[in-house]
């Protein structure tokens, strides 16, 4: 099979020809048909454990073509998505397990389109996990800093849903599309100072924050905004939990893998939300597999409103 594949680290991917993977008893191989791209995909290719040569990419969509031998909840030819981190997706086959908690998989619903459950797994499972550890509902006030990118829209749009004040920050060219997504109020983080901003609408303070952009000390400026009792969330391991708890705030830095939301529920409960119109997953861009490495530049670059994913050539 083809494959985008990193033989050293740091360096860019080859697109290689490489031995089909052949599933373990509890696993189905799946002919991938859309493989999405995240930010872990090109920092695992510039630094990580992961034992060399290895594949690139873990949220995937396709077809299963194959079962192990003690494989039971999957069927040949059906439509499925999910995670497959151990095997790597950028690739015309992969492998995942049948029920694993840190690897879900889940039938894809007839609406929703390949590039849409492909670009689902990792993003909205960590939006969902977040705002769930957030504790969001209706009437919280919750601040989202990066509310257009991959996980942002998605977080946007699930707040929104379940009746939240969200104020969402972005670049000032991007405020009509986040606004799309039901944002409520609207920080251009280039023409304004968002944490003077907040404070300015809100002098109270507000219940909860979603940072998915900032380094440390960014976060802990964010401490100005949030009221007593309040919460943070980052999912960059940028809160300093201890500092927070000093000041009667709560934070948590979100690892998804770790989370209750990363499962086969959470993944149906993603599709649910397509499915019911409360979701739109938002594709920037679709790029051949020859082209991963300019999807992950595009990806590093943080300038990518929505999701971008790879069309894998099954031939």
């Amino acid at each position: 099979m083809k494959a985008a594949v990193i033989e050293h680290r740091g360096e860019t991917a080859a697109i290689k020809s490489v031995a089909d993977p052949q599933p373990g008893e509890r696993e189905i191989l799946v002919r991938v048909t859309v493989a999405g791209v995240n930010p872990i995909d090109w920092k695992v290719r510039e630094a990580g454990e992961r034992r060399l040569p290895f594949v690139l990419g873990q949220d995937f969509a396709g077809i299963v073509v194959a079962t192990g031998s003690r494989a039971q909840k999957y069927n040949l030819d059906e439509r499925v998505f999910g995670i497959a981190r151990d095997h790597g997706t950028y690739a015309q086959l992969t492998v995942v397990p049948e029920d694993d908690h840190a690897q879900p998989v889940a039938k894809i619903p007839d609406a929703l389109g390949d590039a849409e459950a492909a670009a689902l797994p990792t993003s909205g499972l960590t939006a969902l996990a977040s705002l769930d550890a957030l504790g969001v509902e209706s009437a919280t006030k919750v601040l989202i800093l990066g509310a257009t990118g991959g996980v942002g829209s998605l977080a946007v749009q699930m707040a929104h849903d379940r009746g939240a004040l969200v104020i969402g920050t972005g670049r000032g060219d991007n405020e009509e599309l986040a606004r799309s997504f039901g944002l409520d109020e609207f920080v251009a983080y280039d023409r304004d100072d968002p944490v003077a901003a907040v404070k300015r609408s809100h002098p109270e303070g507000i219940d909860a924050v979603l940072d998915l952009v900032d380094d440390p000390k960014q976060v802990r400026a964010l401490g100005d905004v949030v009221r007593d009792g309040g919460r943070i969330v980052s999912t960059i391991g940028s809160a300093d939990v201890d500092w927070f708890r000093k000041r009667n705030i709560t934070a948590i830095n979100i690892v998804m893998s770790s989370t209750p939301q990363s499962s086969h529920a959470g993944l149906r409960a993603l599709a649910r939300m397509v499915e019911e119109g409360r979701l739109r997953v938002p594709i920037a861009a679709e790029h051949p597999l020859p082209e991963a490495e300019r999807a992950l530049e595009d990806s590093k670059s943080g300038n990518v409103s929505g999701k971008i994913v790879l069309t894998i050539d099954t031939a």
